[in-house]
């Protein structure tokens, strides 16, 4: 309701619950995955201590949950949206491969911080004082033109925003993703993978003796 009442004039369509809901079902996606994965090592001490079991699995399972999670909200979002003047076509079937790009990415981030957080206990405590902010700074319920005609690096950084992008083509506006848009967010994501397994891949034997 908040949103609608500052952002609505702002947005250039007659469907403002869409364009807004649309961004914010990948943002809790992103959300809930890092929220519930960064102690998911140290939570699961026992199990490490008392199994042999990859240590992987755990931020893994989170992120799995969720993806999940998000398959069944994104179905109670495409029925609901109906009264919100969403177009119904084979396009929205590219939400799956959009979904999974920034699944990747969100778990690639969740493997640096569950790493970080198992070294430094705040870790958890900061990233819930960063995620407010980053979450403003991407354009989800106002459009990006607020942010890119003063200050276009903000959105070009922020690599949560081309997904958030590319879902909002696919959902909102209903048509297909430049190639460009689907290379930058495939090496957003492989390069946050490689670089959180690299950085976990390092930790990861120093686990026992930290927690």
């Amino acid at each position: 309701m908040i949103f609608i009442i500052v952002f609505s004039s702002q947005v250039s369509t007659n469907n403002y619950v869409l364009y807004a809901t649309s961004g914010l079902v990948f943002w809790f996606f992103f959300a809930n995955v890092t929220n519930q994965s960064i102690a998911s090592i140290i939570s699961s001490t026992g199990i490490i201590k008392s199994i042999n079991v990859p240590v992987i699995y755990f931020p893994l399972s989170e992120t799995i949950s969720e993806l999940f999670n998000l398959v069944l909200t994104l179905v109670v979002f495409f029925i609901a949206m109906k009264w919100f003047g969403i177009v119904y076509s084979f396009k929205l079937f590219l939400i799956i491969p959009c979904a999974l790009l920034f699944a990747i990415f969100s778990f690639g981030l969740t493997l640096i911080l569950c790493s970080l957080n198992v070294f430094f206990r705040d870790v958890g405590i900061l990233w819930t004082t960063v995620q407010p902010a980053l979450f403003y700074l991407t354009p989800i319920a106002y459009p990006k033109e607020m942010i890119t005609k003063h200050y276009p690096l903000v959105v070009k950084l922020n690599p949560i925003y081309y997904f958030i992008d590319m879902e909002r083509m696919i959902v909102h506006e209903n048509i297909f993703p430049p190639v460009l848009l689907w290379a930058e967010c495939m090496a957003i994501a492989g390069v946050m993978f490689v670089l959180g397994y690299l950085v976990f891949n390092k930790l990861k034997q120093q686990f026992i003796s930290a927690i």
